[in-house]
């Protein structure tokens, strides 16, 4: 995974694997233990990768990797006790609209993403692996675990026999893995990056190669930076203290379900 990470910039996640190991070693316990495995087995992943990634770009802005280190710890020490008087805020004030007692006026607060971490506790911690894919529905999946050993071969014997073809610029692994994200609820991030990619890694790549060595990481920070601070401001702005319902524009119509049109407007 790291390999993949460092050639592409993509993060294979490994959260649904984890719960199914967990599942496998310890069937039928409480959902709480499938998740807190995950979070420990998948942090141990995540956090060595995010070291590296910053390391790397601490070389390119000429930043020391102990001052580099230094800034990683700092920012883990603060963002601990900062994101958990967080999470407790929004339970104490929001939990009506996450529970589904209530319903959100302004369509910000779904749950959606701690209703697919229960859900994913009670498939692989409560029921199991083996009693969920022992059902008739569900038990075709686990030729999908044959496939995914069996892709990167089948690739490669498409390309020594179909050289010009260029199949070996197809790698399965992302290729499978993007195709398991379900994008149920907000769909504008595949659009975005799509056209990023497109930007950065063709044109640039191709064309504006000095460029691209010299800024392509940098940018990708500043992206990621910025991203987090304007989450912020529109968190702050919409739907902390006064609730400002949110301004239509082209991008934003009532009639999209998937935007962030407010049903308060």
């Amino acid at each position: 995974m790291g390999f993949i990470y460092a050639i592409s910039a993509y993060e294979v996640t490994t959260g649904t694997w984890n719960e199914l190991m967990y599942g496998y070693m310890a069937p039928g316990t409480h959902p709480i233990g499938s998740l807190m495995y995950r979070v420990v087995a998948g942090q141990c992943w995540y956090r060595a990768q995010k070291i590296l990634l910053d390391q790397k770009i601490g070389h390119y802005m000429k930043v020391s990797p102990r001052a580099t280190f230094m800034s990683q710890l700092w920012g883990n020490l603060i963002g601990v006790p900062i994101n958990y008087v967080v999470i407790r805020w929004v339970i104490d004030t929001k939990r009506p609209y996450l529970d589904g007692s209530k319903t959100d006026p302004l369509g910000q607060w779904s749950g959606q993403t701690p209703q697919s971490y229960l859900s994913q506790g009670i498939q692989y911690g409560t029921v199991g692996p083996t009693r969920l894919f022992q059902d008739t529905i569900y038990g075709p999946l686990r030729w999908g675990f044959l496939m995914g050993v069996a892709a990167p071969v089948f690739m490669y014997l498409l390309h020594k026999r179909f050289p010009r073809a260029k199949f070996n610029l197809w790698h399965s692994t992302i290729f499978f893995s993007r195709m398991e994200h379900f994008y149920g609820n907000v769909s504008t991030g595949p659009l975005s990056s799509i056209i990023g990619g497109f930007v950065c890694m063709y044109y640039f790549f191709r064309y504006r190669h000095s460029t691209w060595v010299k800024y392509n990481y940098l940018i990708g920070a500043a992206a990621d930076t910025g991203l987090s601070l304007a989450i912020l401001v529109i968190f702050i702005l919409f739907g902390s203290a006064k609730i400002i319902p949110m301004p239509e524009w082209w991008g934003n119509d009532q009639q999209s379900v998937e935007k962030c049109y407010g049903s308060g407007n």
